[in-house]
């Protein structure tokens, strides 16, 4: 930092934003002084900002992508459910469902009229408790 101006600009910076609180007036004397422009200055932290929520929205959705997409894989990668009869099915649901957490009700809630469900409707449902659930055969 051999640039005698930029040297004298940054101790111009530090002096403004000591710890002594400044009035408004004292405050726009610094600015003028630092040669700040204040709207273009906060105009610019404000896109860097949005740029930076932007970025931070963006690998969010890309990471949910991507862990929604291995949970898919894992799911489509599990067996299907042996062939039973409905109401082993409808036994094997109640036992799945007590299992479920209780902080978890809307999965019991997804579930909630197995009973009228067909025997393949039942099968995929089992299959996609057990996934819920962490669960293997």
């Amino acid at each position: 930092m051999s640039d005698p101006k930029a040297r004298k600009d940054i101790e111009a910076l530090v002096e403004a934003l000591d710890d002594a609180p400044l009035d408004e007036a004292d405050a726009g004397d610094a600015v003028k002084r630092l040669g700040v422009d204040v709207k273009k200055w906060a105009g610019a932290i404000r896109q860097r900002v949005a740029a930076a929520d932007e970025s931070d929205r963006a690998a969010r959705f890309t990471e949910a992508r991507r862990a929604y997409a291995d949970d898919a894989a894992r799911y489509d990668a599990k067996k299907s459910e042996p062939k039973r009869s409905v109401e082993e099915q409808r036994a094997t649901m109640r036992t799945l469902m007590a299992r479920i957490p209780r902080e978890s009700a809307t999965a019991a809630v997804h579930f909630h009229k197995f009973e009228e469900a067909t025997e393949e409707e039942l099968a995929e449902m089992i299959k996609a408790l057990r996934h819920l659930l962490n669960e293997d055969e």
